[in-house]
């Protein structure tokens, strides 16, 4: 039997499900040696917390494990997320508190492997707690058990509901914020301003990061010769002038090069440029355009670029559009809110690009996840919601551009000519967008371009309103000859269905580079919602689009998808349908193409699958089909195996690769082979070089440097207590630090010096140290950290002090002489800042540690003293300090009385209610 009859007859769906067969009897999350469940980076999920109509403020980040079957919730993100007053001790082991009110106490001993709460008594805590690289990972339906709650994730949806059949106090607590907030606005609990911040100079000249990427094959045909190519790829990134710049240099396949990218840039995410314009960003090289809502594209040539928009905002309403670096042999999945909904290989251009992505009401969490042809894996996490309130009141946005299409500001030999791209006319584009109010906002644009022969001039203008679970909005667009074009466009939700609907009237014959020659008016509606079958989430999306010529001509699109994650895996299948209604001469032509996507992991395993099948038109049968698989052998090698087939030419193509990682770069070798007869094989090498900030000179690294930030971090010995270093101070070795979620490889060097590599250009993050790895228990942390802004390929060094510390403990009695537990305890300095907090334990045991050198006062948090209504100052003069490094307080007995507080380092007594 052929492969082409064996692929008709059983089926492309048949083959992959057979192809990752495995997967179904196998588990996608290993065990580890202690018969708990370990996760992974792809079984991540950040979900947001829900509870009844509200929205949390901080999400959740969890994993899914057990096959996809199960879901746990960090512990720590859900207590934050709820406000809950428990403490949570990694060095203990323990977690104690109090859970929605004072009388449901709650302890969590992991030494002793026991979890207790007034409700349940007290329970083995057995497998229910994962260890992960966040902290403690619980499985939800224990901690639905723990809490006398139910916690329902949606992975779908990206969503974690809680629910209780009783009223909650601090749902009663959340509803009086929100009716307060009509009348002040809300403090963030998070907020990065108020933390102190390194800010980093541009330099007249900052030595480049660069990343290599060259690859070589030699083929050898059937009946034919042999040949031999080869492709590099260079990515550099520095500054120079005081600004950053960035160079991208391609070859052929005959390592000559022929495409250079060259563009010089500032972003800055709190607007600071251009004086009065405030601009965000400022571009000039290279660059990409703002694109309409009916008239015409951004367009990619040699130009310039300003903006005061924010950084990463886009202003597409129902679709989108998802660009990045796509290196040389590297694919790109896309995901949203958890569903695999397309794929893209290598790109020419070095880009990924996702065209018209569909975005529904609420939240659109996408995920592009890169794989690179030496066993990189690199994701990149976007949020676009829609029906939020997404330009303040009385701000206004603006942009501008103007470039010269397809041309790129330094050309190499001759570029070829490709179908339906002009080249060199100027493309010129300006716009903005202002909030009137909550709900509503207006923008406008202008447009000029070189379109089918001739300039063209376009003017439009948006009106977009949200009202209840709904966001609108009707944009009208002309020409200079007077024709025009409106379109309304709304998208919503109805219960647990996102609705969306679209139409486009066209007039005076308009024409632009979205709406084609000859359209006459358009309309589309699309529907999503997800079915829960038991434990398995089957979403569901369909959509119509009807477009009509005025010469009768018309065209119709009946799409539907779904996905399912049973076991492991992880299945996507698009069907399309199209309809073209000709002339009566001609008839009716239609095609209908089915297109499926696999995922899956299994014991280390990566497998992928996609198939595009015809089902009805003129190439009906199996169009292609591609299986992939990567095995990682080490932590640092790894095997894969590529095969593809074409039916139209009956040729299948094989490919099995080896790749290694070294300290320095990532080596890659495969060989290849065709059903034609053709046999190949290839080398790949990738690497990053640029300056080493913590040991000077040059380093080599298989980290890609140049596209990301760096945070160099120096690590002092603060003596004095200033926060600043004195020259004698020392250096301190072996401290691990640090940025966001991203953490140092190597502690500090005998310099105090480490590096964190990856960080996300032009987001500010905050650099902190990681108080275990000090070693001496009573050094800590002299600062919360520092906030950066990372720029591409630039290292951004940050000075942290260390102080020495102490430790406070002391028993709460009540007023009545009772131990006294889950009170809130802060530790306040002379000048009224919070330094340190605690609760106090189940047998008013309380404890702070880690408290620099220095004279306290001790209080109850201002906010439950008066609940308890006793004073709120207990002690005025903690010290901690030499030549014992622990201060113990003893037994400490509330006061009933007027609550106190401190204001300017004094005590005062607060008004009496009512007074």
């Amino acid at each position: 039997m052929s492969v082409r009859s064996f692929f008709r007859k059983s089926g492309a769906v048949a083959a992959i499900a057979a192809a990752l067969s495995g997967v179904m009897a196998s588990p996608a999350s290993a065990q580890d040696g202690n018969g708990a469940f370990a996760v992974s980076e792809d079984d991540f999920l950040m979900l947001q917390m829900r509870v009844g109509s509200y929205a949390m403020p901080l999400d959740i980040r969890g994993y899914q494990f057990n096959d996809g079957d199960d879901v746990c919730l960090d512990l720590a993100d859900v207590i934050q997320s709820l406000d809950l007053p428990v403490r949570l001790d990694k060095k203990s082991r323990r977690a104690t508190g109090w859970l929605f009110s004072e009388d449901q106490s709650f302890a969590l001993d992991r030494e002793a492997g026991t979890v207790q709460n007034v409700n349940n008594g007290q329970a083995p805590v057995a497998g229910d707690i994962i260890d992960t690289p966040e902290g403690w990972c619980v499985e939800v339906q224990a901690l639905s058990r723990w809490f006398g709650v139910t916690f329902r994730p949606d992975i779908y949806n990206s969503i974690v509901s809680l629910e209780s059949d009783r009223k909650l106090p601090f749902l009663e607590a959340i509803e009086r914020r929100s009716r307060a907030a009509r009348l002040r606005p809300r403090k963030a609990s998070f907020d990065l301003s108020e933390y102190p911040r390194a800010d980093a100079d541009y330099r007249v000249w900052r030595t480049p990061s660069v990343d290599v990427v060259a690859r070589t094959d030699v083929r050898h045909a059937k009946g034919g010769g042999t040949n031999a190519n080869g492709r590099y790829e260079l990515f550099a990134s520095g500054e120079a002038l005081g600004a950053s710049i960035e160079a991208r240099v391609a070859s052929d396949n005959n390592f000559v090069p022929n495409t250079v990218r060259v563009r010089a840039f500032r972003q800055d995410p709190d607007a600071n440029l251009l004086g009065p314009l405030k601009a965000t960003q400022v571009i000039a090289g290279d660059v990409t355009g703002e694109q309409g809502r009916l008239t015409a594209f951004g367009g990619i040539g040699r130009g310039l670029y300003v903006s005061n928009q924010p950084l990463g905002r886009s202003n597409l309403f129902s679709t989108t559009v998802l660009r990045g670096t796509l290196p040389v042999g590297w694919d790109a999945e896309l995901y949203r809110n958890g569903q695999l909904i397309a794929f893209q290989a290598e790109a020419r251009d070095g880009r990924y690009e996702f065209e018209d992505v569909e975005l529904y009401y609420g939240r659109n969490e996408f995920e592009i996840v890169l794989y690179g042809p030496q066993g990189q894996e690199k994701r990149e996490r976007v949020s676009q919601p829609v029906g939020y309130n997404t330009i303040e009141p009385g701000k206004t946005y603006y942009w501008a551009h103007a470039l010269q299409d397809n041309k790129s500001l330094i050309e190499i030999g001759s570029v070829p000519e490709i179908a339906g791209q002009q080249r060199g006319p100027w493309r010129l584009g300006v716009g903005f967008e202002h909030g009137i109010d909550q709900q509503t906002s207006v923008s406008g644009g202008f447009h000029s371009v070189f379109l089918r022969g001739r300039r063209k001039n376009f003017a439009e203008a948006t009106l977009t309103r949200t009202q209840g679970a709904w966001q609108v909005e009707a944009t009208g667009a002309a020409d200079e000859d007077g024709a025009f074009a409106t379109r309304l466009a709304a998208a919503g939700r109805v219960g647990r269905f996102n609705l969306g609907t679209d139409v486009l009237w066209i007039n005076g014959g308009y024409e632009s580079e979205f709406v084609a020659p000859g359209t006459a008016h358009q309309v589309s509606l699309r529907a999503d919602t997800s079915l829960r079958l038991g434990r398995l989430t089957l979403p569901l999306q369909a959509s119509v689009a009807r477009t009509t010529l005025r010469d009768g001509r018309s065209a119709t699109q009946f799409s539907g998808s779904t996905s399912f994650n049973i076991k492991g895996l992880n299945v996507t299948s698009q069907l399309a349908h199209r309809v073209v209604e000709q002339s009566l001469e001609e008839g009716i032509d239609t095609d209908t193409e089915l297109k499926v996507l696999a995922n899956a992991r299994v014991f280390g395993l990566r497998v992928r699958g996609t198939a595009e099948i015809g089902l009805a038109g003129e190439d009906p049968g199996l169009r292609s089909v591609r299986l992939s698989t990567r095995k990682r052998l080490t932590e640092r090698s790894d095997l894969s195996v590529n095969a593809d087939y074409l039916p139209r030419s009956e040729t299948g193509f094989f490919n099995l690769g080896y790749t290694h990682l070294f300290d320095k770069f990532a080596l890659s070798a495969n060989a290849s082979y065709s059903t034609a007869g053709t046999i190949g094989a290839g080398l790949s090498l990738a690497f990053s070089l640029g300056p080493d900030p913590a040991n000077g000179g040059v380093r080599v690294t298989n980290e890609r440097i140049a596209r990301r930030g760096q945070a160099v971090v120096k690590v002092f010995l603060d003596e004095n207590g200033n926060g600043i270093r004195d020259g004698d101070e020392p250096l301190l070795p072996d401290v691990d630090a640090a940025a966001g979620m991203r953490i140092s490889q190597v502690p500090t060097n005998e310099d105090g010096r480490t590096v964190i590599d990856g960080l996300t250009p032009y987001k500010p993050v905050l650099v902190r140290l990681d108080e275990g790895s000090l070693g001496d228990p009573y050094l800590t942390p002299a600062s919360t950290g520092m906030v950066i802004v990372p720029r591409p390929g630039v290292p951004l060094e940050v000075e942290l002090p260390v102080g020495r510390s102490g430790e406070v403990e002391g028993l709460l009695l009540s007023t009545s002489g009772y131990e006294m537990q889950g009170v809130q305890l802060e530790l306040v300095d002379a000048r009224g800042a919070v330094i340190a907090e605690t609760i106090s334990e189940f047998d008013g045991f309380f404890l702070f540690d880690g408290v620099p050198y220095g004279t306290y006062r001790l209080r109850i948090a201002p906010g439950m003293a008066r609940r308890l209504e006793v004073k709120s100052v207990l002690e005025t003069g903690v010290t901690v300090g030499k030549p014992d490094e622990i201060t113990r307080l003893g037994t400490i007995k509330l006061e009933a009385g007027l609550p106190t507080t401190i204001a300017g380092g004094e005590i005062a007594e607060e008004a009496a209610p009512g007074s």
